[in-house]
């Protein structure tokens, strides 16, 4: 695509040449205003080789040129003009190329090796003028110099201006995904191996803040880190990940992980992540052998050690209230089937939903149940009037088991156990009605989501990203979870003309 863009429309330099042939003797042939119209590559007869060591060889074979021009002869006094139209096809492309992380960028670029092409025949075509020493004489010229000419304008786009146009691309993926709503930034650092597939390996770092009471002791830490040569942000997660073609990453926490806990300062302590990561059940055969061109490994630690952080962090809390959730009232009439007696005591009142985690939640990944997070939080209900005081008239604690398995478009919800006891009351409080309730707004509403909505909710990339996933499938292992898609690309516009301004 880059390379039909850049050669449509290139003219080839004029060419000129003397001619001596029996019979008709010497003449003088120009070929002038040699324009490149069509310029086609097929990616079907494209074959991509990794060769190992971040080199790969692309071999495009079908590749085709048509060509306009017009000619000139002249002999003593005789001359003739016309035009004509020629076809290169049979051509290949031979490409070697090295990816490699740029340091200064800390971000994947493309750098060429080297690239060939060559056409293996020619289609003449003389309008105007038939004599067969013209289109001899023309088709030598083609062979010559012209055909040449095509080949070194090839060259020199693969050389030049499709490695730096793809280099563009990649250099817009960001290497920072900004988390809505978190209390941390999650960077990843790009190195990249190859053997039968490509195989990109990052780590991500978190940076959870410390309240301002703990500030002096926080900044005596840091001090202490910055002795040590210690990173202010904390590992959180290094990641492995792979597939059958270039491939991005995300993955496996390790033992290093760390983070810390508070509100709003810099980094206290390093407290390690107790999750472990364990070996992906799939050998390099079966990752090469998968027809995507992208695919994600993420192991279960990786979540685990993600929300292990935000509850030290004291995170994993939520107050919902009238008009947090676009479309959803809670008031006190809203709420009677779960409490029976509050909108009599109450009447049309607002309330408000205070959650928050009593443990870490978990997640588990399996081959057979797919995804099953388990949490145990508190729940409290709070009418929402400051007359009154603001009363708590409800308090319960729960246990919440739900399996699903997660794909890119949709979820499906799987086994959903909970378990509400009352903590504490002024009002009759059915606990077996808040177990059915909640297990059939998570068993309706569940299936509405999809790790599509999920990404495009929690993860900011470029506005005008060039790289999208589509035919995207997803797949559950003992410890790990599998994304695989194909990456469409977008072109940008073509660079303006020097002399448009």
């Amino acid at each position: 695509m880059f390379l039909s863009q850049k050669l449509q429309g290139t003219k080839v330099p004029d060419v000129t040449k003397i001619f001596s042939i029996p019979i008709v003797g010497s003449f003088e042939l120009d070929l002038t205003d040699i324009v490149v119209n069509n310029f086609t590559c097929s990616t079907s007869s494209s074959n991509l080789t990794i060769l190992g060591d971040g080199f790969f060889h692309l071999l495009a074979s079908d590749i085709a040129a048509h060509l306009s021009f017009k000619w000139h002869w002249t002999k003593a006094s005789l001359s003739g003009t016309g035009d004509g139209e020629l076809l290169l096809g049979g051509g290949t492309i031979d490409w070697v190329f090295e990816l490699h992380k740029d340091e200064a960028l800390q971000k994947p670029q493309l750098q060429v090796v080297t690239a060939n092409s060559n056409f293996d025949s020619v289609d003449l075509k003389i309008h105007s003028y038939s004599a067969d020493w013209l289109y001899q004489a023309v088709l030598t010229l083609f062979n010559e110099a012209v055909k040449r000419q095509v080949q070194n304008g090839v060259a020199a786009a693969l050389d030049g201006e499709v490695p730096d146009r793809i280099n563009a691309v990649l250099g817009s993926l960001p290497t920072k995904l900004e988390v809505r709503g978190l209390p941390f930034s999650t960077s990843f650092e790009y190195s990249i191996y190859t053997s039968a597939f490509v195989l990109v390996k990052g780590f991500g770092e978190v940076e959870v803040p410390d309240g301002p009471a703990q500030q002096a002791d926080s900044n005596a830490a840091a001090a202490a880190a910055a002795q040590q040569e210690l990173p202010q942000r904390r590992q959180l997660l290094t990641a492995g990940s792979s597939g059958s073609s270039t491939t991005s990453s995300s993955g496996s926490s390790s033992g290093s992980s760390t983070t810390s806990s508070g509100a709003d300062g810099p980094v206290a302590k390093m407290t390690r992540c107790p999750f472990e990561s364990s070996a992906l059940p799939l050998d390099g055969a079966a990752l090469a052998a998968d027809p995507a061109m992208t695919s994600v490994f993420v192991h279960e630690a990786t979540a685990n050690c993600l929300l292990w952080g935000l509850d030290r962090a004291g995170k994993l809390a939520v107050s919902l209230r009238d008009g947090t959730v676009p479309g959803l009232s809670i008031t006190t009439d809203v709420l009677a089937l779960l409490v029976p007696e509050l909108p009599t005591l109450y009447p049309h009142m607002s309330m408000i939903i205070n959650v928050e985690a009593l443990d870490t939640p978990h997640v588990s990944l399996s081959a057979g149940a797919g995804a099953t997070v388990s949490a145990y939080y508190r729940m409290s209900l709070v009418v929402a009037n400051e007359s009154l005081g603001n009363p708590e008239v409800v308090r319960l604690s729960a246990n919440l088991t739900v399996s699903a398995q997660p794909d890119w478009d949709a979820f499906v919800i799987g086994d959903v156990s909970v378990h509400h006891v009352v903590e504490a009351s002024q009002l009759t409080v059915p606990a077996e009605q808040w177990d059915n309730t909640v297990t059939w707004l998570i068993q309706n509403y569940g299936p509405l989501a999809s790790l599509r909505q999920v990404f495009e909710l929690l993860v900011h990339t470029p506005d005008n990203s060039q790289v999208a996933l589509t035919s995207a499938r997803t797949a559950c292992y003992d410890g790990w979870f599998a994304l695989s898609a194909d990456v469409a690309v977008s072109l940008p516009p073509p660079p303006a003309a020097a002399g448009a301004a």
